[in-house]
């Protein structure tokens, strides 16, 4: 079963979509949290409150050295709680912070990730996720599509999971869990996108005026009277 996150700060339609989608939690980066519009600490409380021990919650790291990463994770964790994944991109200091992480019980989802041979570094130090990014993956000429084939063939005997990201559309995202994606991060519109069809609206339109034509405004149950 595919778990579907939200790529977004934006609670407040992260508690609208959960009300009618299953969402496995909630991942930022630093852009995302660049663009709040509201201070860093009010924001953060506001995702710890929503997600707190419900929710997956992934927050990338600010820092650039193993052991600051190290570090830093730590108080995130401590923060956020256990259902914490520290974003670490996979660059040689990250990838030395994923093994120390991984010591320390930290959960970890590799970030940046653009080829199945950095997805299985990550993974050799104990990653919990790859985060591969999709359209980025197109926007340089490679195929996505293969490259998570690639990377689901690399990890299969490992315990780390594929978190894509990175969508820019609906054929993007369904397709990569098609391709064997354990897990995909999207942002709302896109997952929002996904599941409007003009025909569904059409239809529902359509009974109401059948319905109203024959019964007017009574309801079904209404003749269990």
């Amino acid at each position: 079963m595919s778990k579907i996150l939200l790529d977004s700060a934006d609670i407040n339609k992260a508690k609208e979509i959960a009300k009618y989608y299953s969402i496995a939690g909630i991942t930022t980066n630093p852009s995302i949290l660049s663009k709040i519009d509201k201070p860093l600490e009010e924001k953060l409380a506001e995702i710890k409150e929503f997600a707190y021990d419900k929710y997956e919650i992934h927050v990338q790291t600010t820092e650039n050295s193993a052991q600051k990463i190290l570090e830093e994770a730590k108080t995130l964790k401590a923060y956020f709680g256990e259902t914490f994944f520290i974003k670490i991109p996979v660059t040689k200091e990250g990838l030395e912070a994923i093994r120390l992480c991984d010591k320390e019980g930290i959960n970890v989802t590799a970030t940046a990730v653009l080829s199945a041979m950095q997805a299985l570094a990550a993974a050799k130090n104990g990653a919990s996720y790859v985060a591969p990014y999709v359209n980025r993956l197109e926007n340089i000429g490679q195929d996505a599509e293969e490259v998570i084939v690639e990377i689901k063939e690399l990890l299969k005997d490992y315990k780390t999971e594929i978190l894509a990201a990175s969508f820019k559309n609906v054929k993007q995202f369904k397709n990569i869990l098609l391709c064997g994606a354990e897990a995909a991060t999207v942002a709302p519109d896109v997952l929002e996108t996904s599941i409007w069809h003009p025909y569904t609206d059409k239809s529902v339109i359509d009974f109401e005026k059948d319905w109203e034509r024959k019964f007017n405004s009574s309801k079904v149950v209404d003749a269990l009277k």
